[in-house]
């Protein structure tokens, strides 16, 4: 039953990578050369009604069940200060991967191959980058990787294995070689996350608030709002200075996995803390035999235990799964390396 799950859960997935790869086709054809129109048709139809629809129909049978498979679990207010500290931490961590692998492929010959249309920065363009560029892809993008490849792929028993192919296939889904070394590690980081809480929203605000912070400081430096031209002109002159540009990124590799890891723990403690209040509540409401009491008692102390667990203990290997339980799987890695590839290829020639 379960390898038919991770089965069926691929095949959802490959249905949405080739639907995404369409909307990318016609957009270069000149077809569908509406911005937003194509970003609504991704984020809403893509990646979020048609795996709820197919989930839903295949698998789970209802839309509550969905949900509840896909992670949309309540968190606590201190869970969601410590995914907005999430946040700003991975979208520097972003920055450091983002640069150090343009760089690679930038000695390889690798150009961007930029528009020559002038964009007229104003509010309005930064109000609509926030809302296509942060929250749609904070829900849609989360709904399908770390809600559907991450919480629903767990339950087929092998969570290690789904959190390094829900990292993999989200680098591969932004099908460009200049996005997909950094988001597939952001995607990593994130996964982690998502299994650490044991709930989506967290992944939500941290993307989010990665998308968002890019957005501010890539418009804001145009209108000039505070710390975006000072971030801008730091990134040029890091840019300028390769020794300036190994050490701070050294250093700060460094102590950005140190508050990572801070971060997760914290996480993984107010997670469990928030499950065992679940645990007493129900215990002062239910009038419940000895024997049960004891039993939820007994489940409260083995998910405290769990906050000093390591992350091997958090993130069993599980079951292995057969060759064609992981077909669609690996053809979508196929479609998505082939047009990651083909984009670096554009950039050589």
């Amino acid at each position: 039953m379960k390898n038919k799950t991770f089965f069926k859960i691929n095949l959802i997935y490959f249905v949405a990578m080739i639907s995404v790869a369409v909307v990318f086709v016609l957009g270069y054809a000149g077809l569908l050369q509406n911005e937003i129109l194509s970003t609504l048709v991704i984020q809403v139809v893509v990646m979020f009604a048609i795996p709820l629809l197919m989930y839903t129909m295949m698998i789970s049978k209802n839309t509550k069940a969905t949900f509840k498979d896909f992670g949309f679990k309540s968190i606590t207010g201190k869970m969601v200060l410590i995914s907005i500290a999430l946040g700003f931490v991975l979208y520097f961590i972003n920055v450091f991967v983002a640069d150090f692998f343009y760089g690679i492929i930038s000695l390889l010959g690798f150009e961007v191959i930029g528009s020559s249309e002038t964009v007229v920065v104003n509010y309005g363009l930064l109000l609509k980058e926030f809302i296509f560029s942060a929250v749609f892809p904070g829900i849609f993008e989360e709904f399908l990787h770390r809600g559907m490849l991450v919480h629903a792929g767990k339950k087929c028993g092998n969570t290690r294995l789904c959190l390094i192919v829900s990292s993999i296939l989200f680098g591969l889904m932004h099908m460009s070689i200049t996005k997909f070394f950094y988001t597939a590690i952001l995607g990593l980081l994130m996964g982690y996350v998502a299994i650490v809480a044991d709930s989506i929203y967290p992944t939500m605000i941290i993307h989010f608030m990665n998308n968002a912070l890019a957005t501010y400081f890539v418009y804001g430096y145009y209108l000039h709002l505070p710390l975006a031209t000072a971030i801008r002109n730091l990134e040029m002159a890091i840019a300028n200075n390769i020794f300036l540009f190994v050490l701070i990124v050294s250093v700060g590799v460094i102590i950005l996995a140190q508050l990572y890891i801070l971060f997760t723990r914290m996480m993984l403690r107010a997670r469990c803390k928030r499950d065992v209040q679940k645990i007493i509540s129900s215990l002062e409401l239910a009038n419940l035999p000895i024997e049960q009491a004891q039993a939820k008692i007994d489940l409260a102390n083995e998910i405290l235990s769990k906050s000093e667990n390591s992350i091997t203990k958090i993130i069993p290997s599980g079951t292995k799964f057969k060759f064609l339980d992981k077909v669609f799987m690996i053809t979508c890695f196929v479609l998505g390396g082939l047009i990651t590839i083909s984009s670096f290829i554009w950039g050589v020639m």
